[in-house]
């Protein structure tokens, strides 16, 4: 997160971070409230470059990293240099030209920070690398248990963690010894029965937030996991 102009503000579980155009931010996969405040000139811009696990992975190896620290962080938070301004100026005029081979141009420059970064404080920067690769072995698990509430369907499993239908169900075996859809049914069930113990949604209104097209269908998959009713089940757990 490189800002341009403004400030912005990000609310973490531990706190909150507030940067502006003197800073760089790195952030690790995960969710993040953020608020935008606008600058001198009464707007706000900001270059976001997302990286995958790949980019990370090759960056290591092509520089032979040694991580031997345990220690992680989630953000790492840099003051910027000269030369990290005139990187950053060079990068905007990647985003606003037609320039053949800007994408990677910009993968260039961003792994030049990354070394850039690495020698301005090595310690910081290798504990944000370990949580990045601590992450990877779990992601999927990760993007699907933190997406629950958007997951109506395998296809959307395989969307939201970039593998195909073959991969996903090899990944869900191994890290659940589920299938796909059983996981997925399991789970909406299971939000299911904290919404009737929780809440006063009608039994309709529950299926529906739980991702099912209809009543009777929800009712079926619930009796055959829980071998009762959902309104049963309601009463029984008042």
């Amino acid at each position: 997160m490189l800002l341009v102009n403004g400030r912005k503000s990000l609310c973490l579980g531990n706190g909150e971070i507030s940067i502006d155009a003197n800073d760089i931010l790195f952030l690790s996969q995960g969710n993040y409230f953020m608020g935008e405040i606008l600058g001198d000139k009464n707007d706000f811009e900001v270059i976001l470059i997302y990286f995958d696990d790949k980019y990370v992975f090759d960056f290591i190896n092509k520089y032979n990293i040694s991580l031997p620290q345990t220690d992680q962080i989630d953000t790492l938070h840099i003051t910027r240099d000269k030369y990290m301004q005139d990187c950053i100026q060079i990068l905007d005029k990647y985003f606003e030209s037609d320039i053949n081979n800007s994408l990677a141009l910009v993968k260039l420059k961003l792994e030049e920070l990354f070394l850039y970064s690495l020698s301005k404080d090595k310690k910081k920067f290798i504990t944000f690398l370990n949580k990045i690769m601590k992450t990877k072995s779990s992601r999927t698990k990760y993007i699907l248990e933190e997406n629950l509430d958007i997951i109506n369907s395998v296809d959307d499993m395989c969307k939201l963690t970039r593998l195909n239908s073959k991969a996903l169900r090899k990944e869900m075996i191994r890290l659940y010894n589920q299938n796909p859809k059983e996981w997925l049914d399991k789970r909406r069930l299971l939000h299911a029965t904290l919404l009737l113990k929780n809440s006063k949604e009608s039994v309709s209104k529950i299926a529906t937030s739980c991702g099912y097209s209809s009543v009777s269908w929800f009712i079926t998959q619930f009796k055959k996991y829980y071998k009762t009713t959902p309104l049963l089940y309601r009463e029984q757990n008042l």
